[in-house]
């Protein structure tokens, strides 16, 4: 019989063991008394939410920083978290410097994070260390040419939210947030066409004087309008992010899949939405018309 070793146990784990544990919590707390730590990977439903990593156990184990990072594949940050986690237990201050040999052939930084972010990402390290009352670093990584976020031609194929103290919320940050928080529509988008696809909405809807009452997804183009009851006597078009009118009015991911040449109406907000096909444009019916 292999024995497994408990090198890193502690009063936390022992507390943690004496409780109801589901299959997840029992592998954690297995990693973090055998390893020091466990490694948490958030994997994305879509696209548009980045993976991110973070461990648990340190802070409790080694009296270091708990460590998160954003954008990286599993094992990237899996290889990348562990190296610096053994740093960490030999007592190598992190939040210092730069660090070779962390993630390929380029340098890594290890910034403080804003504590809002903690609650907001980071549950499970949460619970096991019973609060949200501990430090975290972020490893950030620089582009192929060891250029960082802020350097002068950093390759934005590289760009990652940066979760520091005092750092601005730039779209980057402001979608990875919406992207974790169950009530925005980014949590888990639904619709074909990217968050940020430019949609149109008239004035009257963009203002909140009317309530959406007919979404067209145009043939032509793709384009997707949302409209009121005035439909073009609304006024604009208004150029909208797609994620903007479905984060005010969640019922139309009800129209999600709504085809292409395709519209939707309902009389008022809450009432049933009745779909239609657009009549064929009238080049085309006169393009059946000569063929026929």
């Amino acid at each position: 019989m292999t024995t497994v070793s408990k090198k890193y146990e502690t009063s936390r784990t022992r507390a943690l063991r004496a409780g109801k544990l589901n299959s997840h919590e029992k592998t954690a707390l297995s990693n973090i008394e055998e390893f020091g730590c466990s490694i948490l990977h958030v994997k994305n439903p879509n696209e548009e939410r980045p993976f991110f990593s973070y461990t648990l156990g340190l802070f409790d184990t080694t009296n270091a920083p708990e460590l998160i990072t954003v954008g990286l594949r599993e094992s990237t940050a899996q290889a990348m978290l562990n190296k610096a986690a053994k740093q960490m237990r030999v007592g190598v201050d992190l939040s210092k410097g730069r660090y070779a040999e962390m993630i390929g052939n380029v340098d890594c930084e290890f910034r403080a994070v804003d504590p809002k972010w903690i609650p907001h990402l980071m549950l499970s390290a949460i619970w096991y260390n019973g609060n949200a009352n501990f430090p975290v670093l972020q490893a950030v990584y620089p582009d192929l040419a060891n250029r960082f976020p802020e350097d002068e031609g950093f390759n934005e194929y590289f760009a990652q939210p940066l979760l520091q103290p005092g750092a601005p919320m730039r779209q980057i940050e402001e979608d990875f947030w919406a992207s974790n928080d169950p009530d925005s529509s980014l949590f888990n988008w639904k619709f074909p066409d990217p968050p940020h696809t430019r949609v149109f909405l008239s004035e009257t809807v963009h203002s909140g004087e009317e309530a959406i009452t007919y979404v067209s997804h145009d043939v032509e183009d793709g384009a997707w309008q949302f409209l009121g009851d005035r439909r073009d006597e609304g006024g604009g078009p208004v150029i909208s992010r797609f994620h903007h009118p479905i984060d005010k009015d969640r019922t139309l991911i009800e129209l999600a899949d709504l085809p292409l040449g395709w519209y939707a109406e309902r009389t008022r907000l809450g009432e049933p939405w009745i779909l239609k096909e657009h009549p064929p444009a009238k080049d085309e019916e006169e393009q059946v018309g000569t063929e026929a």
